[in-house]
């Protein structure tokens, strides 16, 4: 700004010294001083409103600042359900040969055997997967006699 102002009063010296008519010299200096004046108002314009349009940012950043937290909340609520380790992957066996027992943990699927880690023999599971499928079926079964008792009360009406 010194530097500014500096520039300014040179220009001032440059035209009285140019300029021999006193009248002269105030009427240029007065309109120097007016152009000037205007040039001022124009950047006090500009950076209102540059001032303006970054408070605007500012409070979008922050809105959005606040959504994505909100956002990140849940996804992380998500995450918790969907890839929390469940127990129900984790059985507790008993050895049919020693009778110790373990846990053993089934998250990678289901197995069909698994060594004991006392006598390491291996122990043959069942899941009873035909019973699972009868009762799925007598299931099926039982939900077909509903419905036939209530198209049967239908027709009495």
């Amino acid at each position: 700004m010194t530097d500014l102002k500096k520039r300014f009063n040179k220009i001032l010296q440059d035209i009285e010294k140019n300029v021999t008519n006193k009248e002269d010299v105030n009427y240029i200096k007065t309109q120097v001083y007016n152009i000037s004046l205007l040039f001022l108002d124009e950047l006090d314009k500009l950076a209102e409103i540059n001032l303006n349009r970054l408070n605007t940012m500012i409070d979008r950043e922050k809105e959005l600042e606040t959504k994505i937290e909100n956002m990140e909340k849940i996804i992380n609520k998500l995450e918790k359900e969907v890839y929390s380790s469940d127990d129900d992957s984790d059985f507790e066996i008993v050895c049919p040969y020693c009778n110790t027992e373990f846990i053993e943990d089934f998250s990678n699927g289901i197995k069909y055997e698994v060594r004991c880690p006392e006598c390491d023999n291996i122990i043959e599971l069942d899941w009873n997967e035909e019973e699972l499928e009868d009762d799925d079926s007598s299931l099926n079964n039982e939900s077909r006699k509903n419905d036939n008792d209530y198209n049967d009360d239908e027709d009495d009406m």
